[in-house]
């Protein structure tokens, strides 16, 4: 044994074994410090996400529930909108059929007018052409003729009185 004092190997063996059992606790220590550091670090980045997540899915929610009362009020202002198309829709056709109603009971008296003042027009005109044909008739009829007709046309008249 007392040549193994004297090797420098012995030495060496014995320094590195020494060396290696001191290193040993420090290096623990930063090992274990940097492990359990980066557990920390890797904790907080997943409880950051998932806040993150939370904050997203909250968001999406409201999202969402904004879209379904956008989509309801569409739907309220389309139906709004039906409804008035068709109070306007009726006003106006009932309008138009009062203005056509008018137009027509226009029209016809009118038409009318126009009936009645022809005719009067045609009795006139006849009228006279027919008292241009009376004027014609009776002068060329003999002056007894006509003085028998107008006896006849006044005895006519008496009688008819």
């Amino acid at each position: 044994m007392m040549y193994l004092l004297e090797d420098p190997k012995f030495w060496l063996l014995v320094s590195f074994i020494t060396f290696v059992i001191l290193m040993i606790k420090p290096f623990k220590k930063f090992m274990i410090g940097g492990l359990d550091s980066k557990i920390e670090e890797i904790k907080k980045s997943i409880n950051l996400s998932l806040e993150s997540f939370t904050i997203a899915e909250k968001k999406l929610n409201e999202a969402t529930q904004s879209t379904k009362d956008l989509d309801s009020k569409i739907k309220e202002i389309l139906e709004d909108a039906k409804i008035q198309a068709d109070v306007v829709s009726k006003s106006m056709i009932e309008k138009n059929q009062n203005t056509i109603i008018s137009k027509e009971k226009n029209s016809l008296e009118r038409i009318k007018q126009i009936e009645l003042a022809t005719i009067q027009t045609i009795k006139s005109q006849a009228s006279i052409k027919l008292d241009e044909i009376l004027m014609n008739y009776f002068e060329n009829m003999p002056s007894k003729t006509k003085t028998n007709i107008l006896k006849n046309k006044i005895e006519e008249l008496n009688n008819f009185q």
